[in-house]
């Protein structure tokens, strides 16, 4: 199964089917784009299975978490092997592939396990 987005205009939230056509209409685009606020403010993906119409949410945040905990590893895995230390740079490779099992798992369809979905992103005000 091919993997299947949708791009998002940041500043309309019109969809596009390629980055490139994203990118050239972003180009162009009159609206003025919100600001994202952290302090404020929590993102998130609405992603929408394709094939059974499931729809699951993942926080943006933890997403970009697990990704920089999987750089790290890798990272860590390099530096040990250099180092000769072959222990750790054989756990850094499992803690590299278990972030990866981890996003993998945000990014599969809870009910029928697909990746082939549409996904958005929604903005919310924190709540006090």
């Amino acid at each position: 199964m091919t993997k299947s987005y949708d791009w998002v205009c940041e500043k309309c939230s019109k969809t596009f089917d390629s980055k490139e056509e994203c990118v050239k209409h972003e180009k162009t685009c009159k609206k003025t784009s919100k600001l994202f606020n952290s302090k404020t403010q929590i993102q998130e993906y609405k992603r929408k299975c394709k094939e059974c119409g499931k729809v699951w949410h993942s926080l943006i945040e933890r997403e970009k978490q697990i990704e920089g905990d999987k750089k790290v590893a890798a990272l860590n895995q390099f530096s040990n092997a250099c180092a000769c230390n072959s222990g750790s740079a054989l756990q850094a490779q499992r803690n590299a592939g278990a972030s990866q099992d981890t996003l993998d798992k945000l990014r599969r369809c809870p009910n029928c396990g697909s990746q082939n979905y549409k996904e958005e992103i929604i903005t919310y005000e924190k709540k006090e």
